[in-house]
Protein backbone atom coordinates (compact mmCIF):
# COMPACT_ATOMS: atom_id res chain seq x y z
CA UNK A 1 0.00 0.00 0.00
CA UNK A 2 1.31 3.42 -0.93
CA UNK A 3 2.06 5.92 1.78
CA UNK A 4 -0.47 8.77 2.01
CA UNK A 5 0.28 11.93 0.05
CA UNK A 6 0.24 14.84 2.51
CA UNK A 7 1.23 18.49 2.04
CA UNK A 8 0.87 20.82 5.00
CA UNK A 9 -0.82 24.17 4.50
CA UNK A 10 1.19 27.35 4.19
CA UNK A 11 0.14 30.97 3.99
CA UNK A 12 -0.56 30.58 0.24
CA UNK A 13 -1.21 26.84 -0.20
CA UNK A 14 -3.92 24.55 1.17
CA UNK A 15 -3.53 21.36 3.14
CA UNK A 16 -3.78 18.49 0.64
CA UNK A 17 -4.02 14.80 1.36
CA UNK A 18 -4.68 11.54 -0.45
CA UNK A 19 -4.99 8.53 1.85
CA UNK A 20 -4.92 5.35 -0.24
CA UNK A 21 -5.94 3.09 2.64
CA UNK A 22 -9.14 4.99 3.55
CA UNK A 23 -9.85 6.37 0.06
CA UNK A 24 -9.97 9.94 1.37
CA UNK A 25 -8.97 13.02 -0.57
CA UNK A 26 -8.89 16.40 1.14
CA UNK A 27 -8.08 19.96 0.23
CA UNK A 28 -8.50 22.61 2.89
CA UNK A 29 -7.52 26.25 3.37
CA UNK A 30 -6.37 29.08 1.08
CA UNK A 31 -5.00 28.53 -2.40
CA UNK A 32 -2.96 31.19 -4.12
CA UNK A 33 0.42 29.55 -4.81
CA UNK A 34 2.97 31.37 -6.90
CA UNK A 35 3.36 28.42 -9.29
CA UNK A 36 -0.04 26.75 -9.24
CA UNK A 37 0.70 23.77 -11.50
CA UNK A 38 3.94 23.02 -9.67
CA UNK A 39 1.94 22.84 -6.42
CA UNK A 40 -1.06 20.88 -7.78
CA UNK A 41 0.59 18.41 -10.21
CA UNK A 42 1.79 15.99 -7.48
CA UNK A 43 -1.66 16.16 -5.82
CA UNK A 44 -3.35 15.34 -9.14
CA UNK A 45 -0.95 12.42 -9.67
CA UNK A 46 -1.73 11.15 -6.15
CA UNK A 47 -5.47 11.30 -6.88
CA UNK A 48 -4.96 9.52 -10.19
CA UNK A 49 -3.10 6.73 -8.34
CA UNK A 50 -6.33 5.95 -6.43
CA UNK A 51 -7.30 4.03 -9.58
CA UNK A 52 -4.75 1.38 -8.65
CA UNK A 53 -5.63 1.33 -4.94
CA UNK A 54 -7.85 -1.50 -3.79
CA UNK A 55 -10.30 1.01 -2.40
CA UNK A 56 -13.58 1.20 -4.31
CA UNK A 57 -15.00 4.11 -2.29
CA UNK A 58 -13.45 7.55 -2.45
CA UNK A 59 -14.55 10.47 -0.31
CA UNK A 60 -13.26 13.85 -1.48
CA UNK A 61 -13.63 16.90 0.76
CA UNK A 62 -13.11 20.46 -0.43
CA UNK A 63 -13.05 23.08 2.32
CA UNK A 64 -11.48 26.11 0.70
CA UNK A 65 -11.89 29.56 2.18
CA UNK A 66 -10.31 31.30 -0.81
CA UNK A 67 -8.72 30.38 -4.13
CA UNK A 68 -7.40 32.50 -6.97
CA UNK A 69 -8.17 32.07 -10.65
CA UNK A 70 -5.23 29.80 -11.45
CA UNK A 71 -6.14 27.61 -8.48
CA UNK A 72 -9.72 27.37 -9.80
CA UNK A 73 -8.34 25.77 -12.96
CA UNK A 74 -6.47 23.18 -10.88
CA UNK A 75 -9.50 22.49 -8.69
CA UNK A 76 -11.45 21.94 -11.90
CA UNK A 77 -8.79 19.40 -12.96
CA UNK A 78 -9.06 17.66 -9.57
CA UNK A 79 -12.84 17.31 -9.92
CA UNK A 80 -12.36 16.11 -13.51
CA UNK A 81 -9.91 13.44 -12.26
CA UNK A 82 -12.47 12.32 -9.67
CA UNK A 83 -15.05 12.02 -12.47
CA UNK A 84 -12.57 9.90 -14.42
CA UNK A 85 -12.24 7.56 -11.40
CA UNK A 86 -16.05 7.37 -11.24
CA UNK A 87 -16.13 6.35 -14.90
CA UNK A 88 -13.59 3.60 -14.12
CA UNK A 89 -15.96 2.10 -11.57
CA UNK A 90 -14.96 3.82 -8.33
CA UNK A 91 -17.68 5.05 -5.99
CA UNK A 92 -17.07 8.78 -5.56
CA UNK A 93 -18.60 11.08 -2.95
CA UNK A 94 -17.67 14.78 -3.01
CA UNK A 95 -18.33 17.04 -0.05
CA UNK A 96 -17.90 20.73 -0.83
CA UNK A 97 -17.91 22.93 2.27
CA UNK A 98 -18.86 26.59 2.06
CA UNK A 99 -19.43 29.28 4.65
CA UNK A 100 -23.17 29.79 4.77
CA UNK A 101 -22.97 33.33 3.34
CA UNK A 102 -20.25 32.65 0.74
CA UNK A 103 -22.33 32.76 -2.43
CA UNK A 104 -19.24 32.69 -4.68
CA UNK A 105 -18.01 29.39 -3.19
CA UNK A 106 -21.49 27.86 -3.53
CA UNK A 107 -21.82 29.09 -7.13
CA UNK A 108 -18.38 27.67 -7.97
CA UNK A 109 -19.37 24.24 -6.65
CA UNK A 110 -22.58 24.33 -8.68
CA UNK A 111 -20.67 25.39 -11.80
CA UNK A 112 -18.16 22.53 -11.43
CA UNK A 113 -21.03 20.06 -10.96
CA UNK A 114 -22.76 21.27 -14.12
CA UNK A 115 -19.65 21.50 -16.30
CA UNK A 116 -18.11 18.17 -15.26
CA UNK A 117 -21.35 16.27 -14.64
CA UNK A 118 -20.71 14.93 -11.14
CA UNK A 119 -22.80 15.48 -8.02
CA UNK A 120 -21.50 17.33 -4.97
CA UNK A 121 -22.87 17.41 -1.45
CA UNK A 122 -22.71 21.12 -0.70
CA UNK A 123 -22.43 21.53 3.06
CA UNK A 124 -22.79 24.86 4.79
CA UNK A 125 -20.98 25.87 7.96
CA UNK A 126 -20.88 28.94 10.15
CA UNK A 127 -17.64 30.94 10.12
CA UNK A 128 -15.77 30.68 13.39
Amino acid sequence: MKEPYIKKATRTTPFTCVDYKSGRVMIKGRSSPENTMEFYDPFLEAISALDKSGNQRILASFKLIYFNTSSARCIYLIVKELKSLLEKGKEIKINWYAEENDEDMIDTAEDFQDIIGIDFNIKMYKAS
